[in-house]
């Protein structure tokens, strides 16, 4: 069989199966011969693929803006560093390969040659080892984060409102009211083009109305812990960087969640935001160290866990489920979150491989909170679970660009 994106198809090619729409229905039968209308129905239907009678097609090469040789050669330099660490030898690979390489040839073409790092020196580099003996433990760092108390109680009433019978939009309201801070930054957000209201929201107690208690939830936690780490000194990373990387990361998880089509997907994009929450705690306990750690994932292209183990015995995954359990965060978020790095392993497979995969896909489209750090290892069982062609990704990723740079100022700015 062959199988086609629906932007690859041309008149003339007869349809081999059945095509459905991702709600079930029958967008077109078996033996249809198509036309140009046909195109424009099955993109309207959200079908990204078609099985099309005939022999394979030649994979076509991406179009890429004219450039001289030095800049093309220095893109693809690049883009072998960045997927040093995943490779590209699965089809979804090569898929996210496709749409890298046609995004940094065209900064390129549009910014120049200064648009990308130098890493013309980092083979000559010696390998980052570790000089040092760092003592830490999971429950000593936690227990360091008594100034998230006032946080952890605003939180804790939330939930207590949120488990009583007779709780109401007004009771929670007079809960997140209380921090006239956070109450302004989440009316910011349910008014921004996250959501797309038609009308202005007002008030928290209309926002918890139109949203519902869990959502509104959901955005304080996020927003307070932007707020509280956003803090941290930018010597080893940029924080502004960092936490676009975890917007992106939680719009693709929502995309991702949105197409296996399942009932809710708000919380994923909470699991994308505070997924590297325990990277934060490193960094703000041992920066030098950190510093070093993360330039060995650089230079190295080794993987961040790997070290992250071989120097604590836990990775930043772990700590920071265990940070986001003292918070009360619901327990099904916290082993998502734990289990990012081994999806398999997770109590719910199906989550953690969404955020596995809206992870690698942070990195791969641009996002990554530092513009030389590969783009993570993809475990591939991870991606087959999730039951997906990666002929999705090309519209799923176009659609992430959009909202990622419309909401990016709503949770950050």
């Amino acid at each position: 069989m062959t199988l086609l994106r629906v932007d690859k198809l041309k008149e003339g090619m007869v349809v081999k199966g059945d095509v459905m729409a991702p709600s079930g229905r029958l967008v077109m039968p078996v033996g249809t011969k198509l036309e140009n209308k046909h195109v424009r129905l099955l993109k309207s239907w959200g079908v990204v693929e078609v099985e099309i009678e005939g022999g394979p097609q030649p994979e076509s090469l991406p179009k890429l803006p004219p450039m001289s040789r030095e800049a093309m050669t220095k893109g693809a330099s690049y883009l072998d560093h960045l997927y040093s660490l995943c490779g590209r030898g699965s089809p979804v690979l090569k898929e996210m390969f496709r749409i890298s390489t046609v995004r940094i040839m065209a900064l390129i073409a549009e910014k120049g040659m200064s648009a990308l790092p130098d890493i013309s020196y980092m083979d000559d580099l010696d390998d980052v080892s570790y000089s040092e003996s760092i003592d830490l433990s999971i429950s000593l760092l936690v227990g360091k984060q008594t100034k998230l108390f006032s946080f952890s109680e605003t939180y804790r009433q939330i939930v207590e409102v949120l488990r009583s019978p007779r709780s109401s939009s007004a009771h929670i309201a007079q809960v997140v009211e209380k921090d006239t801070s956070l109450s302004a930054k989440l009316l910011r957000i349910v008014n921004s083009a996250y959501y797309g209201f038609p009308s202005k929201i007002g008030s928290i107690q209309r926002a918890v109305t139109v949203l519902g208690g869990r959502e509104l939830t959901t955005l304080a936690v996020g927003v307070t812990a932007i707020r509280y780490f956003s803090g941290l000194s930018q010597n080893v990373i940029d924080m502004d960087r960092f936490w676009r990387n975890s917007v992106a990361c939680g719009v693709f998880a929502r995309l991702l969640a949105g197409e296996k089509h399942l009932l809710s997907d708000s919380h994923f994009f909470l699991s994308g935001l505070l997924r590297d929450i325990g990277l934060l705690l490193l960094l703000g306990e041992c920066p030098d160290f950190m510093g070093k750690l993360l330039d060995r994932v650089s230079y190295k292209k080794v993987s961040l866990p790997v070290c992250e183990r071989e120097a604590f015995g836990f990775s930043h995954s772990f700590l920071g489920a265990a940070l986001l359990s003292e918070w009360q965060v619901p327990p099904y978020l916290i082993s998502t979150i734990k289990y990012k790095d081994n999806p398999l392993a997770s109590e719910d497979v199906l989550e953690s491989s969404i955020l596995h995969v809206a992870d690698v896909l942070s990195f791969a489209m641009g996002y990554g909170w530092s513009p030389i750090i590969p783009v993570p290892s993809l475990d591939q069982e991870a991606w087959d679970y999730l039951e997906l062609s990666h002929n999705v990704l090309d519209t799923l990723t176009a659609r992430a660009n959009r909202q990622i740079s419309e909401i990016v100022g709503s949770f950050i700015g």
